[in-house]
């Protein structure tokens, strides 16, 4: 069964669903006792250029102007189809969320709902059985993101965040809600899709995935759309799933320089000491932090890869005399096949997405605080 509503006017003030008035259908909800974003310790332990060590306590902003309204990936790792309907154990939807979507509250105000997700098996339906589960994903987004709405946004400008399924489901909202109504344009300040399907007509700003949301192209931009995807410097594979229609491109837009060509270093890569898929991160055995911090360590830029598939290349760049090494081995079979770095897709560059947020936020006029 979906949960879409229909009929009520944008910006949907008033609306309250009833599955999602119920805070234990959120991670993160502020003024929500358990609001996992707020309460979590994301402390980090960051490493120096000269292999010396500091402990980086996280400091929220301080009712900040903006929304931040996140979607999961798939954390849902059954092969068979299905959905996740048992939200008794969310230990692995709290994980994903503290490690890409809790720090933005240094930027903004983190709502993340609880939806039923599809199973990584069901990318292996047919196209018609995987349509209809995702339509079930979908309105359970749907609803949450509506009751936000009505419920909790007064006014406020939103960011849109989500990885994979997630920016699936981050995608569909914004052609849904975003895209043919003005009123709701204006309150999105930035969307970012990230590890998700985005292209355009090659060459333009528009089209392709949507008819009037455009792709962000300089670092002041608001109500635009950045996406990427992330892969080792040089990877030349097939896209597979992720090609674009004849004559469109993949979209990449690049976190750290957005509006220029070339390659330079992400500002801060986090990431949680212990990704359990992976194993703990080398170099990261005595940390006691939750959290590994490296900054200007890593390199990328938007590459051309194969069949109009555009991607985030991402090299270790230690600068000379610089004694880290990486905590992700790069050159692991896990992440040389087609997903790439497609699990690290916010953690390499996650302070430049940071950063995007909070300058996009600065003039932002004081609305409410969301409650």
């Amino acid at each position: 069964k979906t949960t879409v509503p229909t009929r009520i006017p944008s910006p949907y003030a008033g609306y309250s669903s009833p599955i999602y008035r119920d805070p234990t259908r959120w991670l993160c909800a502020p003024n929500s006792p358990g609001d996992a974003c707020l309460h979590a310790d994301l402390t980090a332990t960051e490493i120096l250029r000269d292999g010396s060590r500091r402990v980086v306590a996280h400091v929220p902003k301080a009712n900040p102007a903006v929304d931040c309204f996140y979607v999961y990936p798939t954390v849902d790792m059954r092969l068979f189809e299905g959905n996740d309907e048992d939200f008794e154990d969310r230990a692995a939807e709290t994980r994903v969320t503290l490690a890409q979507a809790a720090r933005f509250s240094e930027a903004c105000a983190v709502y993340a709902p609880l939806y039923r997700q599809v199973t990584i098996g069901t990318y292996i339906a047919g196209e018609e059985r995987r349509e209809r589960r995702l339509a079930v994903a979908f309105s359970d987004v749907a609803d949450a993101f509506l009751h936000y709405m009505g419920t909790h946004n007064q006014g406020r400008k939103v960011v849109l965040l989500g990885h994979s399924q997630g920016a699936e489901m981050v995608v569909r909202l914004l052609r849904r809600y975003f895209d043919h109504d003005p009123v709701m344009r204006e309150r999105l300040l930035l969307a970012m899709p990230i590890g998700g399907h985005v292209e355009v007509p090659k060459g333009k700003t528009t089209g392709g995935t949507f008819d009037t949301l455009p792709i962000c192209t300089s670092k002041d931009e608001t109500g635009c759309v950045m996406a990427y995807r992330s892969h080792a410097g040089g990877y030349r594979g097939a896209p597979g799933v992720g090609e674009p229609q004849r004559g469109n491109e993949i979209v990449c837009v690049d976190p750290a320089r957005v509006e220029r060509e070339g390659y330079g270093w992400f500002s801060r890569a986090y990431f949680p000491v212990d990704t359990t898929r992976f194993g703990r991160l080398r170099g990261t055995s005595d940390v006691t932090t939750p959290f590994v911090m490296l900054g200007d360590f890593y390199s990328g830029g938007c590459s051309d890869g194969d069949d109009g598939y555009r991607y985030l290349a991402v090299w270790s760049a230690p600068a000379p005399r610089d004694l880290r090494e990486s905590p992700v081995d790069f050159d692991s079979r896990w992440l040389r096949m087609s997903l790439g770095l497609h699990v690290f897709d916010f953690q390499i560059p996650q302070g430049d997405l940071i950063d995007r947020v909070a300058r996009a936020a600065e003039g932002v006029e004081d609305a409410p605080s969301g409650n």
